[in-house]
């Protein structure tokens, strides 16, 4: 037979060890609710991605320039330029080709009538797009503008030294967007 002190320590036994069943329960829904708190919050603060534009239909870039009074060939610019759907972006695909100009054609790149960067002749190799040409130097990259883009224009440059002069030839292509 249990005494009534025997019974009076097993009354506290079990009511302690269900005070810590409790706590150790309530401490695993806190920890989960902090948990799934953490994660949502967490989730606020992820950038989220845009989705990926897609580009347009290519426009074929082709330009050449002359110097000498239009008989030697100073630089020449071919490839390709298309547009996102976004109307942001752009990527061109080109290759900028060195014949006689004095120093390395460049080529100038405007958005909506803005300068944003030149494209330099950097040397390289002979191509099948310019096989008779000193050299050519591929140009491919997607450009981002901050705003809508309604045009580009490419204005390829090279130069001569006629009669001891430095004289800059230029010629300019321009494209529409055509998602605007």
């Amino acid at each position: 037979m249990v005494s009534e002190g025997e019974l009076g320590a097993m009354y506290v036994a079990v009511r302690l060890k269900e005070d810590a069943m409790l706590s150790s329960v309530r401490r695993h829904r806190t920890i989960r609710s902090l948990s799934l708190a953490l994660v949502a919050f967490a989730a606020l603060l992820l950038p989220v991605t845009p989705a990926h534009a897609t580009y347009g239909a290519p426009f074929t870039v082709w330009a050449e320039i002359y110097g000498n009074g239009g008989s030697t060939q100073l630089a020449r610019l071919d490839g390709t330029l298309q547009f996102d759907d976004g109307n942001t972006k752009i990527y061109y695909n080109l290759e900028l080709c060195r014949r006689s100009s004095f120093t390395g054609p460049q080529v100038k790149v405007y958005v909506n009538n803005t300068f944003v960067t030149s494209l330099y002749w950097s040397g390289g190799y002979s191509t099948a797009v310019c096989p008779s040409f000193y050299t050519a130097t591929p140009l491919s990259a997607e450009l981002t503008y901050g705003g809508t883009i309604y045009n580009v224009s490419l204005i390829l440059v090279g130069s001569e030294f006629p009669n001891n002069v430095y004289t800059e030839r230029t010629k300019r292509r321009d494209y529409d967007n055509p998602f605007n």
